[in-house]
């Protein structure tokens, strides 16, 4: 292969702010969540690293490293990654390390788009074992380059309660490499406590 035909490797940095962490539709941090992700990207497949901060009883932190693909077959866009994420800041006896695998779907159809994804971990952080989030939904191009979205999901885990998550919300580019959302989070198990009951979430995602 000549030297020129060889797929150029890309680096890339997201840094993303919410107002509160949020994970499979549950609450994460307790206050505002930072979220650094570096990562260098070639021919649709990318390595990248992540950190950010949680408030649980056994960590402060999470940390991972992530190898993905994504790419587009018959109007659809696909993508797949494998993580290994280790909790940072650790005490207690939970699960300090664990294996995670994602896959997604989604489509566009002129301002209309659908979406569905699933990520499953054979053995889950902390107290949970087995568990598999299942989530979509669709969104819809609004004037003002605005786009609303809502989704659906459901977790099934041994170890942990299952629970339904849902939420609705509403983003827009701020500028070409920065994004906002704001975003009002449910599920249907809000009697288990804070971490599954409704809440207003703010954030912003800046991508290069």
């Amino acid at each position: 292969m000549a030297v020129d035909a060889v797929p150029p490797v890309v680096p890339a940095f997201e840094f993303s702010v919410a107002s509160q962490g949020m994970s499979k539709g549950v609450l994460q941090s307790e206050g505002a969540q930072f979220i650094i992700r570096p990562s260098l990207k070639a021919h649709g497949f990318q390595l990248g690293a992540q950190w950010k901060n949680i408030s649980t009883n056994s960590a402060k932190g999470e940390a991972s490293i992530i190898g993905g693909w994504n790419g587009k077959a018959r109007g659809f866009e696909l993508g797949g990654s494998l993580a290994y994420k280790i909790l940072t800041s650790a005490s207690g006896s939970g699960n300090r390390q664990s294996w995670e695998a994602t896959a997604s779907l989604s489509r566009k159809a002129g301002k209309l788009g659908m979406r569905a994804s699933a990520v499953f971990s054979p053995d889950d952080l902390g107290s949970t074992k087995q568990s598999l989030y299942v989530e979509g939904g669709p969104s819809l191009d609004l004037p003002a380059r605005f786009r609303l979205s809502a989704n659906l999901g459901h977790r099934w885990r041994d170890g942990s309660p299952d629970y339904t998550s849902y939420n609705i919300g509403i983003s827009r580019p701020v500028l070409k490499v920065l994004t906002a959302d704001v975003r009002l989070y449910d599920t249907n198990r809000g009697e288990l406590g804070r971490t599954y009951e409704r809440r207003l979430v703010g954030s912003m995602r800046l991508a290069l």
